[in-house]
């Protein structure tokens, strides 16, 4: 098992340990045993996309532990050609939790406890546009959908799991036609058309930002340092089919406002694709994002790409501080709904709920308001629960815990009658929540258009 994780080009560490096994969801009964989770300890996936033969095959070796014995649980949304487990050949199935609230993937192999390889060949076939100048390839994820993140693309495990990765890249056959990649990774670049990419400990299937496009597609960019208040220059890289200077000059006092609310930076770049149709997505400092959208991206830079969620029970807390932050942190003296079921949905749950924008926002000024009453800030503890926290996975009950802590009252009743929807009974709500503005759905052909620039 991971025990801690050292990110040494940072000055920031973090002494907190990564990915607790713990925070997996339970296993449960299949065929003659039980399907289980593991533990990733690392991935390599080489990529080679044939331009002539318009194809995005995948190699990778995952080497994992098991904890216990059982047929392991992984994710991949395509199927997969070939899998050995330990050099032998098995086949995986696609399968359903108890209460059917996603779906993941099994190794049709009962496994022993400890270490073991996995070795997966499957083809890409997700936001890979093939076209005139030449092949782009979008790694773009949803925390707002089921199986919306690493898993459309290369072999991962849930939320909960942190492991290192690397990614290599080959473009083949093309003709003399040059690609550009970014992303969220230490890059090398082997050759022309080829990058090997590694990527920090504290990773998880959220995480990684992956973006190639043609070089003749490339959108304008610009790039420049800024200095962090730990002293750190850290490196911002900025392209979009708009104008980059107004990107730029809006970045430069959204990276000084959360520094100065939440401290240093805590990745190694600021990576921003401004092509977003509207709204936005968040990476590991990194986001694709429309420029209304651009706080909020950033914002989640601290709370949901460095301080992550373990599951889709803890996907809401991320998404109602940043709109309790896009609102400028009101005080709410009282709540005008019931109950909601934000961390109070099936234990298998990999989705986040929309009303964490407003009920779950509307939850945490409440509690700030309560707070400040007593001369508190909540806006405070934030800080300091990211800065414990930061680089590790994290659960609802472990936010009620220490926010519990912090305020001097025990508020296990106020989340389980308004975020657990314990309490009172009501309808299911899902659906029924409106879109929001900073995190819409994309449409196939949106997201097409995102990939090639």
């Amino acid at each position: 098992m991971k025990k801690l994780m050292t990110y040494a080009s940072l000055a920031i560490a973090s002494t907190t340990a990564l990915a607790a096994y713990n925070q997996a969801p339970p296993a449960f009964a299949y065929k003659n045993a039980k399907a289980v989770y593991v533990d990733f300890q690392n991935a390599q996936y080489d990529i080679t996309y044939d331009y002539a033969a318009k194809t995005a095959s995948v190699e990778t070796v995952i080497n994992f532990d098991a904890p216990i014995e059982g047929f392991p649980i992984f994710d991949l949304v395509n199927n997969p050609s070939e899998v050995l487990l330990d050099g032998k050949a098995i086949t995986t199935s696609a399968i359903s939790d108890p209460e059917r609230s996603t779906t993941f993937r099994v190794m049709e192999a009962l496994t022993n406890t400890g270490s073991h390889e996995l070795r997966i060949k499957h083809n890409i076939t997700t936001n890979v546009v093939f076209g005139s100048t030449g092949v782009a390839s979008g790694f773009w994820t949803s925390d707002l959908n089921d199986r919306r993140y690493l898993e459309q693309y290369l072999p991962t495990n849930m939320e909960f799991d942190q492991y290192a990765m690397n990614i290599s890249v080959n473009v083949t056959n093309t003709n003399g036609l040059k690609h550009i990649l970014k992303t969220n990774g230490k890059v090398s670049k082997v050759a022309e058309n080829s990058f090997d990419v590694s990527y920090p400990e504290f990773y998880s299937a959220s995480s990684l930002y992956f973006h190639m496009y043609p070089v003749l597609n490339a959108p304008a960019n610009i790039s420049f340092y800024y200095q962090s208040i730990d002293g750190r220059l850290i490196p911002v890289d900025i392209y979009t089919s708009y104008d980059p200077q107004t990107f730029a000059s809006a970045t430069r006092p959204i990276l000084a406002e959360l520094e100065n609310d939440y401290g240093p930076f805590p990745h190694e770049q600021v990576l921003i694709y401004g092509n977003a149709p509207s709204g936005g997505m968040e990476y590991s400092g990194a986001t694709a994002t429309s420029l209304s959208a651009l706080g909020h991206e950033l914002f989640h830079c601290y709370h949901a790409r460095a301080l992550m969620p373990a599951n889709g029970n803890a996907g809401w807390m991320d998404e109602a501080i940043a709109r309790f932050r896009d609102n400028k942190y009101p005080l709410t003296r009282a709540l005008t709904f019931s109950s909601t079921r934000l961390a109070g949905r099936s234990a298998w749950t990999r989705s986040t709920d929309r009303m964490a924008y407003t009920e779950g926002s509307a939850f945490l000024s409440w509690i700030a308001y309560r707070m400040d009453q007593k001369g508190l800030s909540f806006k405070g503890f934030l800080r300091s629960y990211f800065e414990q926290y930061k680089f590790t996975t994290v659960t609802t009950e472990l936010f009620r815990d220490e926010l519990s802590k912090e305020a001097g009252m025990d508020l296990t009743a106020e989340f389980n009658q308004y975020i657990y929807g314990k309490r009172t009974k009501h309808a299911d709500h899902k659906g029924l929540v409106e879109e929001d503005e900073f995190h819409p759905h994309y449409s196939k052909a949106e997201l097409q258009k995102l990939t090639m620039p």
